[in-house]
């Protein structure tokens, strides 16, 4: 299993979306070791709507502050925000027709694991450093 984890490359040098960044990456963690460790529906189920819910709060939180800076690549910053809000909801779908298999456990380390990564050290990284100069 991959492990996530946060460091020093992923930080995009704004405290409130490096914040947030870290708790992320802690529930995605929290996520996939429950699954693999078969510790209940209820428990995964709990652990997979916080991801949801927290996921939902970290965007609207950077698509304010992209709306409020006039962050001119926001359109396609939201579209990859779009595209991972399916997919969690793909995610929950699949988590209550299956359960917690060891196939989500395996799609949680790599798409989503590898989802994160890439998009904080691309999209949000720039979006980072367009935030730190401007008043």
């Amino acid at each position: 299993m991959e492990n996530i984890g946060w460091n020093s490359k992923l930080a995009v040098g704004v405290p409130l979306i490096d914040d947030q960044h870290q708790e992320w990456m802690k529930r995605v963690a929290d996520l996939s070791a429950a699954i693999a460790a078969n510790r209940g529906v209820d428990y995964v189920s709990k652990t997979l709507s916080f991801l949801v819910e927290y996921t939902e709060h970290h965007f609207t939180t950077e698509e304010n502050l992209m709306r409020e800076k006039g962050y001119p690549d926001m359109a396609e910053h939201r579209k990859q925000h779009e595209t991972l809000r399916k997919t969690l909801a793909d995610l929950v779908r699949d988590f209550d027709e299956e359960g917690a298999t060891h196939e989500l456990a395996r799609f949680t380390n790599t798409f989503l694991v590898n989802w994160l990564t890439d998009h904080i050290r691309k999209l949000d990284a720039t979006f980072g450093a367009f935030l730190k100069l401007t008043p």
